[in-house]
């Protein structure tokens, strides 16, 4: 007999229900192993201790509160998308039915919108350029911007004694 078969058949042991080819391979392996042996003697103790342990007592409606609130949860059923994952309608997977659908949707509405001209936005070129403003006029030129112009050679008003630290990481001045 094994440790776990030994487990098995304490309760029937202390109870004197096991056979005797049975008996005589636990009473051996309990001779042998220190750890089922301790193992009985400690649920023998429990078992002689039990009557003598304080009752606990429960409200009178404790029971049919109990059995309320497991009627509850057993007549609650699966939500929402547990049903929605769980039925696979015509033989489709759910998820990857509603995103293909989904993009169907997409699609069908992006080519209405591109090629329906009713629905899409005019766009007129502007024939009288005198009334754009100024910066929006095509032969206006945008002035230089900072990384344009070369400031290399000209010294920092505002800070004239800190050093200038250049990208390559060498200070110039």
């Amino acid at each position: 007999m094994n440790c776990y078969d030994f487990e098995l058949n304490i309760s029937a042991y202390i109870e004197g229900e096991l056979k005797q080819t049975v008996r005589e391979e636990f009473s051996q392996h309990k001779d042998t192993c220190k750890n089922c042996e301790e193992k009985l003697v400690d649920i023998s103790k429990l078992m002689e201790n039990l009557p003598n342990l304080m009752r606990v007592t429960t409200s009178s409606q404790f029971d049919q509160k109990l059995h309320e609130k497991i009627r509850k949860i057993d007549n609650r059923g699966p939500s929402v998308w547990k049903r929605l994952l769980e039925m696979k309608p015509l033989g489709f997977e759910p998820v990857p039915a509603l995103g293909f659908a989904l993009a169907m949707v997409m699609i069908v509405s992006a080519s209405y919108l591109l090629f329906n001209p009713d629905v899409a936005p005019i766009v007129d070129e502007v024939k009288d350029k005198q009334h754009l403003p100024t910066m929006m006029r095509p032969d206006y030129n945008l002035p230089q911007t900072m990384a344009d112009s070369d400031t290399s050679g000209k010294s920092d008003t505002k800070y004239p004694d800190m050093p200038i630290k250049t990208v390559s990481g060498k200070k110039g001045r």
